[in-house]
């Protein structure tokens, strides 16, 4: 058995949120995983939330973020593509997203990368990581249905039951099963919306 230590602890913590989701993510948990006393956790990882920051570290540094797109918008979609697809390989562990703030070098390149497109294309700095947040809400908000579905965990709204007299648009939805449209749907107007305020910043 590897001897214990911060990546040890990390990688066990990560194998767990992927299981059982990352509320089962706890020291005292961990230190049944691994088959020691919670007190030697301590030597390697002082807090739970030292060990989420160390999960996000790990997904970021899996994720094939983009690192040199040519344009802004070959950002976004190459961000939201690889949350989602994170998200896909990782259902348990992704909520560590959504309750940490990225730290590091290595996790922040990406978003270096967007400020200095989104700023090539007439952004001004405050414009430019309103964007990258715009972009950051949207790759989120499809990865955890991604990461709902790769677990098996989404749950339908019952339409079929509305009186249809009262109803009607929403039971026309019952023929609206494709998850992926809507993604793409949302994708797309971000895109849009970003082309707006682009516009916008040359005209000033």
């Amino acid at each position: 058995m590897p001897p214990l230590s911060s990546n040890r602890i990390v990688t066990t913590a990560q194998a767990l949120a992927d299981r059982e989701g990352l509320d089962a993510v706890t020291l005292r948990r961990l230190a049944t995983e691994l088959g020691v006393h919670v007190t030697s956790l301590y030597n390697h990882v002082p807090t739970r939330d030292a060990i989420v920051d160390g999960i996000v570290e790990l997904l970021i540094s899996e994720a094939d973020l983009p690192g040199s797109p040519r344009d802004w918008e070959e950002w976004v979609r190459g961000f939201v593509a690889a949350v989602g697809a994170l998200a896909v390989a990782h259902p348990g562990a992704f909520a560590a997203l959504e309750r940490r703030p990225v730290q590091g070098e290595h996790a922040l390149a990406s978003f270096e990368v967007a400020l200095a497109t989104f700023a090539r294309a007439g952004l001004s700095p405050a414009d430019a990581y309103s964007a990258i947040k715009a972009t950051t809400h949207v790759a989120l908000a499809i990865g955890v249905e991604r990461a709902l579905a790769a677990r098996g965990n989404t749950v339908e709204t019952e339409i079929d039951t509305l009186p249809a007299d009262r109803f009607p648009y929403l039971r026309a939805l019952q023929d609206v099963d494709d998850p992926e449209e809507a993604w793409a749907f949302s994708v797309e107007t971000l895109v849009a919306g970003l082309h707006t305020q682009v516009r916008r910043a040359k005209r000033r």
